[in-house]
């Protein structure tokens, strides 16, 4: 991938998070690894320890996957164009004996960063610590907003705030991963959006 398509990419995140770094592209598109996955690809593999921290998503839909001891899948989050990711698996002290890895959903594009490159840059680029205190944070308040309300609502609430969070995700992903994300049965999804369906067709 050349290097001014990486910075295309990056244009709009840097404007969300710190104009600034629209001066430092260059750098930034210099050290990053651009990844490209068919649906169904898996990232990182079983038993990788690959040498990442952080990721963007530039095209597609990843879900991010828990794996417990038994091999059972949980869908902790969906993550499209423009969201951040991190390798929290070395950071998961809670639960130390789940596994995570990223699954495209669809054909996607995803940049990444080693842990070099974000040393790297944090030494060479103004505010980079900030900027990326920023993305963490954003991430762990959508994982914490999202998550604690799974324990509050129903599941026909938490479908909807679905649906009104993830509209361009929702019409992507099969709904056996929704329902998985929400921690249902397919069969209750499919009760649930019948009624929601006929309503929006009248």
């Amino acid at each position: 991938m050349e290097k001014s398509t990486i910075q295309k990419y990056l244009e709009p995140i840097a404007q969300q998070f710190d104009a600034a770094m629209l001066d430092h592209l260059e750098v930034i598109a210099a050290h990053v690894t651009p990844r490209k996955f068919k649906a169904g690809d898996s990232f990182p593999q079983p038993d990788a320890h690959p040498d990442f921290m952080a990721a963007c998503i530039v095209e597609g839909v990843f879900r991010t996957i828990s794996i417990d001891e038994k091999k059972k899948e949980n869908t902790v989050r969906f993550s499209a164009e423009g969201d951040f990711c991190m390798h929290i698996h070395d950071l998961n002290a809670f639960e130390p004996n789940l596994e995570y890895r990223w699954e495209a959903v669809t054909n996607a594009v995803m940049l990444t960063w080693e842990r070099k490159d974000l040393e790297y840059l944090a030494t060479n680029i103004p505010n980079w610590y900030f900027v990326s205190l920023k993305i963490l944070q954003a991430i762990i308040l959508r994982l914490t907003v999202e998550r604690g309300e799974m324990f509050n609502d129903n599941a026909t609430i938490r479908y909807l705030k679905f649906v009104e969070r993830y509209p361009s995700i929702i019409a992507r992903v099969p709904l056996r991963h929704v329902a998985n994300y929400l921690g249902i049965a397919p069969q209750s999804l499919s009760r649930i959006r019948q009624p929601i369906i006929k309503v929006s067709k009248n």
